[in-house]
């Protein structure tokens, strides 16, 4: 399995497990966390990691759990969650 290269618009975990050279292959071996799941946090496409599986990489990371989030990310889900709920309020009224 090839190893992950550093760039920019690596997500926390993709750059913690570069640091510790484990693979996603590894990584999910050691954590329990699927490789298709862990693709899919990489690739932003799953955004909203289910906290218990973020525990289990972060053990295996040695990190916090809060060193794996995005921020800027569940920030923006937020945002879009409020609206969406101020907008259906109104179509209510």
């Amino acid at each position: 399995m090839r190893r992950i290269t550093m760039r920019e618009d690596l997500t926390p975990i993709d750059k913690k497990s570069i640091e510790k050279g484990i693979t996603r292959a590894e990584l999910s071996r050691r954590s329990g966390v699927p490789v298709r799941t862990l693709e899919g946090w990489s690739a932003r496409i799953r955004t909203s990691p289910n906290v218990y599986q973020l525990y289990k990489v972060a053990q295996v990371l040695e990190c916090h759990i809060e060193d794996l989030i995005e921020p800027e990310l569940a920030e923006k889900e937020t945002i879009i969650r409020v609206l969406t709920t101020h907008i259906r309020e109104k179509e209510l009224l």
